[in-house]
């Protein structure tokens, strides 16, 4: 049965399809993830306009049937453009980032309308952030807010440090509390007891979360946090975009502050990327890993 449906949607993907048309995916805020034909998308003068445009976010009307997958898109009202976001490699990585863990974990008719809300306003923070935000200083002790201007680089740069990875790492934890897979950064998962400050700890990926000296033992698996380590995780977590965007500028770079222990030197980027593989699909993040050798190699 076919029938008309008007929705709220970011558009996710766009490919050319033959001669004049494009196949889009939305995620739309009541039905989750939507492929549309946009027919005649194409032409100089498409009725679609910069609604189609990625990351863009519109109010759209498409045919749905029963028995399809793949819809018929009727009109697509501009909202709101992200159009900015290529105007600097490095946000559009970070949105494209965002944009592709929602488009493989998101299945179609399933909504999630947390999500949907929590893109929309770490695209917008994107927007909003200029490049470079951090200075370069001679000296001072690794702490929290050095910590997030290296989410993903743990070797030294001559240029200032790329704040963009601290905003995708944050956006990566809150889309996989909501879900239903929020590590567990305040209490040790065995004993249940707050961790202590100043202490370090082991994240155990599998798990899904913090475990205290005591219960780890002799042997203990998952990554060796330090305070500082995890003070960043849990700030990342728990802090709105707009205010991790906040401090960025105010930011002093530390090469080493992303290094759980000197044994082990995992960037807390892809710490959270295993505790992602844990939990979802690991095809989900190959893209991450394919981006982040992609732009240590430029």
């Amino acid at each position: 049965m076919r029938r008309i449906v008007r929705s709220e949607a970011i558009c996710l993907r766009v490919q050319d399809y033959h001669e004049s048309s494009k196949l889009v995916t939305f995620f739309t805020l009541e039905r989750g993830k939507v492929s549309c034909l946009a027919k005649g998308a194409r032409r100089l003068r498409s009725k679609f306009g910069a609604a189609l445009d990625l990351f863009a976010q519109s109010r759209i009307i498409y045919y749905s049937h029963e028995t399809r997958t793949l819809f018929t898109l009727s009109d697509a009202e501009l909202v709101r453009s992200s159009s900015s976001l290529a105007l600097l490699p490095e946000r559009f990585l970070a949105a494209e980032q965002m944009a592709e863990f929602v488009l493989r974990v998101i299945q179609p008719s399933d909504p999630s309308p947390q999500l949907y809300q929590l893109l929309l306003n770490y695209l917008s923070t994107l927007e909003s952030l200029q490049y470079p935000v951090c200075s370069l200083q001679s000296s001072g002790s690794a702490n929290l807010q050095s910590a997030i201007c290296n989410l993903q680089s743990p070797a030294p740069q001559p240029l200032t440090p790329d704040p963009f990875p601290a905003l995708v790492c944050s956006f990566l934890l809150k889309a996989a509390s909501f879900l239903g897979f929020r590590p567990e950064l305040r209490r040790c998962l065995i004993c249940r007891r707050p961790i202590e400050s100043q202490r370090p700890a082991f994240f155990d990926p599998g798990r899904g979360g913090i475990i205290c000296p005591r219960c780890a033992g002799e042997n203990p698996s998952g990554a060796r946090l330090d305070s500082a380590s995890l003070d960043t995780l849990s700030f990342l977590l728990y802090t709105p975009a707009s205010e991790i965007a906040s401090l960025l500028p105010s930011l002093s770079p530390n090469p080493h502050s992303l290094v759980p222990n000197p044994h082990s030197p995992l960037p807390l980027l892809d710490l959270v990327l295993g505790f992602l593989g844990h939990h979802f699909d690991p095809l989900v993040l190959n893209s991450f890993r394919w981006h982040a050798g992609l732009e240590r190699n430029l």
